[in-house]
């Protein structure tokens, strides 16, 4: 028997989706899209945008470059803008690009499985033959490699598939083809792995909650380290530029998985609810999930109860019909399920409780999260490149002041920067809860906190040994004039990186140290390749397995200026 490692997240969303009984669904934005086809019954994702089909021949060019950073869908562009520019233009010029001819829905294919992307899913190559674009089976495509020795490269078509792993020959079938890459589903795995084990949830293969339960554990973290040391150096860091990546920790907590149990269903009167789960890993259906495997034991007992809350509330008729569907919060605080997003909870991280609402953004993985403090501590804390302590600390995209705080008792002040103004009162708060007088919290876009003319306000820590100070002993400064030789920038942004505003203003204050924690390692390697070319080097870059059985990647990533 496998086990799972404990845990991929204590908090947990979970998709309803709504329909009557003589309706298949309606209203449901990630469920009622379906193929038009006439062989296919699965529903399929939509292209989120629709434009005209006329495209200004720069509109093309541009297209083409975005569309030449990679064809394995693992960057599609280097800004998010262009992400969004990318969808439209590939609806736009879906004429321009035509998949080879005979790759047909439902085609069974056999091929070899190459590497991943940063999705999950496997990439396999198919070679086409150049003068009609088809595919040349794998017999005749050695031929060719092998006898044509004034052939120049082979052109090769990108196929997508779930549930497999590098190295694997599988044999698939083709359930979608787009512009330069095709879907496709696993049919069976012909020459498995020696990492591939078997599930231990019956929904692994189609839930989206998970894509890595038919691999080991170790094989996981091998590819996620292999994964941000690639899209380190896509980004045109060289390995003599950077430290090699560093093996992916793990949480500090397994745990064996409980039984699955059966949801019940119930009797329908005008309203009933449909699937409670994830989406599907290749379309936006819904997956049932009455249990989770890697969830906590507390969320799954929950999960349960609140399935069957929502269920009699439908039969009842008191459940608000959503327009597009509805989302389930459970999170999981020091054993405690809190389904309200505007709910307070506590979490305790290396001694500090921290109070913050259920819906609002806290790293959520309880077994992983005190390393990732301490080791932000760790890298924040070291000697200056000129070998003098670090005094100053600026939290970017502080939250409810997770670092700031955890790191208060080695700095003399520090000042942390936040959008959501819920959370910064939050930040506060947690500070005073703590009993924590040398740290300031601004509600704020990061980009703001280098030309803010509001000083920062604190109590020294020669205050706390005497048992603290009045206001009249408080110390002010605005955050452009901290000592740049003694500060270490600490920056949390959310998953599409650094706005190049605030690159640009980091690279104009020039701070010591750059201690950068993304839950993104794609968008991070981008940003670490600006800090490279402004004058700082890589110290250290280092992996987390926040969400074990799943494709994200937590990465700690270490900058020091150069001094010249």
């Amino acid at each position: 028997m496998h086990t799972l490692s404990r845990i991929a997240s204590p908090s947990h969303s979970f998709f309803l989706s709504f329909r009557r009984p003589a309706v298949s669904s309606f209203a449901v934005a990630w469920t009622r899209s379906t193929s038009r086809h006439p062989t296919k019954s699965r529903t399929r994702r939509p292209f989120a945008f629709r434009a005209s089909s006329t495209v200004a021949s720069e509109e093309i060019q541009k297209f083409q470059k975005v569309q030449a950073l990679s064809l394995s869908g693992e960057i599609f562009a280097k800004n998010s803008h262009v992400f969004l520019f990318y969808n439209i233009l590939m609806i736009k010029t879906r004429h321009l690009m035509t998949p080879p001819t005979t790759i047909q829905y439902h085609d069974v294919l056999t091929v070899t499985v190459e590497s991943l992307t940063n999705l999950g899913f496997g990439i396999a190559r198919v070679p086409i033959k150049e003068n009609d674009n088809t595919i040349l089976q794998p017999e005749a495509a050695a031929t060719t490699s092998t006898t044509d020795e004034d052939s120049t490269e082979q052109k090769k078509w990108v196929v997508f598939i779930p549930n497999v792993i590098p190295g694997e020959t599988c044999r698939i079938r083709i359930y979608r083809n787009h512009a330069t890459y095709s879907d496709a589903d696993l049919i069976q795995v012909l020459t498995p792995s020696e990492d591939r084990i078997e599930p231990k949830c019956g929904l692994a293969n189609v839930c989206g909650g998970c894509q890595y339960q038919h691999v080991k554990i170790e094989r996981q973290r091998a590819i996620k380290t292999q994964q941000v040391q690639e899209l380190f150096e896509d980004w045109g860091l060289k390995r003599d530029e950077f430290p090699k990546v560093l093996e992916t920790l793990e949480p500090s907590l397994r745990s064996t998985n409980q039984k699955k149990d059966k949801d019940s269903g119930n009797s329908l009167k005008s309203y009933e609810i449909g699937p409670i789960g994830f989406k599907e890993k290749a379309s936006r259906r819904l997956v049932d999930v009455p249990y989770c495997h890697i969830a906590t034991p507390a969320i799954n007992t929950a999960l349960e109860q609140i399935r069957n809350e929502k269920r009699m509330e439908a039969i009842e008729e008191r459940l608000k019909k959503p327009s597009k569907g509805a989302t389930l919060l459970l999170r999981d605080a020091e054993g405690v399920v809190e389904t309200n997003h505007t709910e307070y909870v506590d979490t305790i991280v290396n001694g500090l409780t921290f109070r913050f609402q259920a819906g609002n953004f806290f790293q959520n993985n309880p077994y992983m999260l005190p390393k990732m403090v301490d080791l932000v501590v760790s890298a924040a804390t070291a000697p200056s490149p000129k070998g003098e302590p670090m005094t100053h600390l600026i939290d970017c995209y502080c939250g409810s002041g997770l670092f700031a705080l955890g790191s208060s008792s080695f700095f003399d002040v520090c000042v942390g920067i936040e959008v959501n103004a819920k959370a910064v009162e939050e930040a506060k708060g947690n500070a005073a809860l703590n009993g924590i007088e040398n740290c300031d919290f601004v509600s704020a876009s990061a980009e703001a906190i280098f030309q803010s003319q509001d000083p920062v306000s604190w109590v020294g820590r020669e205050c706390w040994w005497r048992g603290g100070c009045d206001d009249n002993n408080r110390k002010t400064l605005l955050v452009k004039d901290f000592p740049r030789d003694n500060t270490v920038v600490v920056v949390d942004p959310p998953r599409k990186g650094c706005s190049p505003e605030f690159l640009e203003q980091l690279d104009q204050y020039r701070p010591a140290r750059v201690v950068y924690m993304s839950c993104d390692p794609a968008t991070q390697a981008r940003d670490a390749s600006f800090l490279v070319g402004h004058g700082y080097k890589i110290m250290s870059v280092q992996p987390f397995d926040l969400f074990p059985q799943t494709r994200h990647i937590e990465c700690l990533a270490v900058f020091d200026r150069v001094i010249n």
